[in-house]
Formats: C-alpha cells, structure tokens, sequence
C-alpha cells in the first residue's frame, strides 16, 4: 500500500508581493470607482435642464421646499425658464413650467412619461389597487381605466344629472339654513354626488359622516404623496428600516390606510349585500362586481376602482367650489356682473339650467379665473419618464420624476398681465387670458385636469357640476364676508404642510392635521350668504320639497 505524503507549496517572496499588490490594486480600483460614482451623486449632467446649484451627494435635496413647492417653482422657472431640473441624491426632477412644454413632454410624447413615481409609501397604503399612482403597464391602471370610460359615456353623464340635480337642491336648501356652514354644505354635497352615482348611498350631513372620514382620508393620502411632507425614503433605503414608532411617515401611511380600508371597505361590502338581497340601486360599483369577472379585476381592483373615483370626483368639486365662493366674497364687483349676466339669461322665474351655461361668457370668465388664479393641484401629480426625452436641446433621462407646474404657467407674467390679481376680464379679451399678441403653442382649456396619458377622464362631469353650480350661487344669493377674519383669497388662506408633523390618529379633525402641498384647497372658513329675493328663496324651499318628498334619505327627479 501507497503511503501519501503531504505535498507543500513553496510560495517566494515575489509571488506574495505580486499577490498582495495584485489585491490591493483591485481594491485600489474599486474605491477609486466608487470615489468617481459619488463624485457624481447629486451632480447634473452638462446636458440636463439648467437649475440651482447643487452640492455634492445631496444634490438640491436641502433647496426642495416643503411648503406651497409651486412658489418656489415659480421662482426658479423665471430664473432657469420654461424647463429646470433638480437633483436629490442620484434621482433628477425635472420642472416645467410652459404650455409649449407640456405638450411637447407630456402630451406629444405621452407613451414615455405618462408613469408614476414608486413610492414606499404609497404601496403601503394602497397595496397597489389605486390606479391613479399606477404605472400603465399595470392591469389595475389599464382595467381601470376600461371601467371608467363606462361611467362617463354620453348616456351615463345624462342619467348622471339627475342625481346631481337632487344634491344641488339639497346644497341651495343647505346654505339658507345654515349660510356659516357653507364650507362644510360644500364638501357633502361633492362627496354625496359621488357616493350615490358609485354606492348608491346618500350623504345628508356632513359631521360624524362618511363625506367628514373621506375628506380625512383623502387629505391624508395628499400628504402621503407629498414629497415635502416626509424625508426621502424611497432614495434613501436605510430610512425604509426605522422602526414605527421613530418613523412619522410610517405612522401617517398606516393611519391612511386604515382610514381608507374601513371606508371603502364598508360600502363594497354595502353594495355587496344589496345585490345578494335584490335591493339593488343600480349604482356603479353593483355593476362593477355583478361584472367582476367578466371585467377581469380583483376584489381589490374594484375596491380601489371605487376609491379612485371618490378621491378624484369629490374633493377636486370641492376644493373648486370653495375657492369660487372665496372669489366673490373678495371681489364683490365681480360678483355683482356675474349676478346681473345670469338675471339677464334666466329670468325671475326659473332655475339655470346646462344649456343657459353657453349665454354666460362672464360667468364661464369667472370659471377660467378661478382654474387660473388658485389650480387645485398647482404641481399636479408628478410623472416619471420610461425613456429619455429632448426639449430645446436638454435631455431628460429615463426614470426623471417630471412635475407639470401648472401654477407656474397661470401666473407667469410673460403670458398674463398682473397674474397676481383674481380678473376674469381676461378671458374675456383672450380665449385663454393670456396678453394679447403673445405665442399661445400648446395652450388649452383643461391643464387643471392634467397632461398627456393621465388626463382626468372625469372631466365632462365635472364639468357639469362647475356650470351648475356657478350659475346656481350666483342666480341665488349674495355672498360677502362676516366678522369671523376668514375667507380670505391670498396664499395664506389654503392649506400648507407642516413638514414634521409629529401625531397621526385616526380621531384627529383633519382641519388641524397637516394639508398637503400637492393640493391647493382653501383652509375651512365661513361667510355670510343671503338669498337674493323672497321669491328665490321660496323657488330654493320648493325645489327642495320635489326632490326630496320622503325625506332626505331618497330623490326623485326634478
């Protein structure tokens, strides 16, 4: 038998230096590479939009404001022009801030920025099943968007508008007996319309109501996506690993969610019981889950196909019409011309109706002003590009997070004169209450309602509910200021973010919890509103008689 010996390997001097600078070369290289690569951190490319300085790793992430950021782009577009660009860690925002802009980013090239940005966040609240903040190649955005075109075609709108109709009258009745709480008679009204049309169920009060948690929730879900409201966790991934009770951001998206699982659970599980009990209204989301597999969604596709649709239908009309009462009780002359064009149209014996809208030119001016003057979302929701795009020579990379400063283009003096001063006169002279002679490319009538592929669909509902109303506030009665110090129309009368908000319960009044930036709604306020004849108010109390004959809790039509 072999015996083995042990076999030595015989190493000389210059083979372990050789090794050892073998070694340290390699290591030499990579941090040496990895120097390089944080150099670039925070770093704009030669080629990018122009925009403030920035400083290494960080970027401009200490310049991003975290209060009213449509001001502060404001400022930057008329330093840096129409397009600018911001760099916070390795990920680049880019600002614009034109008509021109936007069609040419986000209309014409609408297939390779029409994403949304990922959000930790976000994904904690919705788990994916809101398909406004889905990407398109998501089933939960593409179905979605299927099902809404089905509650807003030609035939839909029509059957639509007697149930709006009904709310209204309840609205007008609301303000003559209570004109103080005409903020709050406002916000049921907007979230009514949308609960009866989606879950067949009314909203008759606003306290201790489903519109008080929706208007709770919704905020909440603002402030979730506000990116000045929360550090920047989905840059920055250690930030994702805080424990919850060091994490406010964790707090404010568990909070959220739980708000919104109850609230949109409860009424699927509502419609759920009417069609298994044959009690049926005939509202949307019955159709949604009697089709359900037919329509290829989950359970959670139709529960967040119905929360899409309140968030987007109520607290927009909402936030509108709150600022269009902040408009006149500031500007009584306007209102006084609005009040004499519909005297002139309608008549002492009728109500306004859809088709008196086109005979109202001032009244739709003082519409466009207010879109103008105080956009509901200044920024808009942002965009995120899936591959690069050029404008005037710049480029912008794939995976840029784009905001459309929508506040930016209403109030920038190249295009409006004094767009600091609430004038619908404006679109009186011009179709889009630029200056005269001025480079309109790429203006239109709906930039409120969004750009490219992610234009609200809900537009000519809205629509309606804005002519409606216009002309029925006006038509009624007069608006002015009490004696409370609120109802103003500057900047400090709408919501800003406290970037460090500390508690999130799920008891808190949401007008003292933190308001979102993304979102410019008037903070609550309250008014004197007087009918503007005995007659009228007797049109208002029989009005409301009709349509509700056996109490508030049922409508029928007008």
């Amino acid at each position: 038998m072999d015996t083995m010996e042990p076999r030595f390997v015989n190493f000389s001097l210059s083979d372990i230096i050789v090794s050892n600078f073998s070694t340290g070369a390699t290591l030499a290289v990579l941090v040496t590479l990895l120097i390089l690569k944080l150099r670039t951190v925070g770093c704009r490319h030669k080629d990018f939009p122009p925009g403030p300085k920035t400083i290494p790793i960080l970027g401009n992430a200490l310049d991003f404001p975290t209060s009213f950021p449509h001001l502060k782009f404001l400022e930057w577009a008329q330093e840096f022009g129409d397009i600018f660009s911001l760099k916070i860690l390795d990920r680049t925002i880019v600002v614009i801030s034109s008509a021109a802009a936007v069609k040419h980013i986000l209309d014409n090239n609408g297939a390779r920025t029409g994403n949304r940005p990922r959000s930790v966040l976000v994904q904690r609240v919705t788990n994916g099943s809101l398909m406004v903040l889905e990407n398109m190649d998501n089933p939960v955005w593409r179905h979605g968007r299927n099902a809404i075109h089905a509650f807003l075609t030609k035939d839909s709108l029509e059957n639509h508008l007697q149930t709006q109709q009904a709310e209204y009258s309840h609205f007008m009745h609301d303000i003559l007996e209570e004109p103080r709480k005409t903020f709050q008679h406002i916000s049921r009204t907007a979230a009514s319309v949308m609960s009866t049309l989606l879950y067949g169920s009314r909203i008759t009060k606003y306290e201790n109501s489903h519109a008080e948690t929706y208007f709770r929730a919704v905020k909440l879900l603002n402030e979730v996506i506000d990116p000045g409201v929360h550090p920047p966790v989905d840059l920055f991934w250690p930030l994702q690993y805080v424990p919850k009770r060091w994490a406010y951001w964790k707090r404010l998206a568990d909070t959220t969610r739980g708000i919104r699982d109850e609230l949109y659970g409860s009424l699927y599980a509502q419609c759920e019981r009417a069609i298994k009990s044959g009690k049926t209204t005939g509202c949307y989301l019955e159709t949604l889950i009697s089709n359900q597999e037919k329509l290829g969604m989950t359970r959670d596709e139709v529960i967040g196909m119905g929360a899409a649709m309140m968030d987007a239908g109520a607290e927009t009309t909402a936030s509108f019409l709150q600022s269009f009462i902040l408009a006149l009780i500031n500007n009584s002359h306007v209102q006084e011309k609005g009040q004499a064009e519909i005297d002139r149209v309608v008549g002492p014996n009728r109500w306004p109706e859809l088709d008196d809208y086109e005979a109202v030119p001032y009244i739709r001016a003082i519409t466009d002003e207010v879109f103008r003057f105080r956009p509901i979302s200044p920024i808009a929701i942002p965009h995120v590009s899936t591959k690069e795009v050029h404008y005037k020579g710049y480029r912008i990379p794939a995976d840029s997070t784009i905001f459309m400063n929508t506040y930016g283009i209403f109030h920038d003096p190249e295009f409006y004169d004094d767009p600091e001063n609430f004038d619908p006169g404006r679109f009186i002279k011009t179709e889009f209450g630029t200056k005269e002679g001025v480079d309109e490319t790429g203006y239109r009538n709906n930039f409120a309602f969004g750009a490219g592929r992610r234009v609200c669909p809900g537009e000519s509902m809205a629509r309606r509910t804005i002519m409606l109303n216009t002309m029925n506030l006006l038509w009624a009665f007069n608006f002015k200021k009490d004696g409370s110090g609120t109802g103003g129309l500057d900047i400090d009368s709408y919501a800003k973010v406290s970037p460090f908000p500390l508690n999130y319960t799920s008891n808190a009044d949401v007008h003292s919890s933190p308001q979102p930036g993304l979102e410019l709604a008037p903070k609550p306020f309250t008014c004197d509103a007087k009918p503007r004849s005995t007659a009228k108010e007797q049109m208002i109390r029989d009005r409301y008689a009709r349509a509700f004959p056996n109490g508030m809790d049922g409508a029928t039509t007008l």
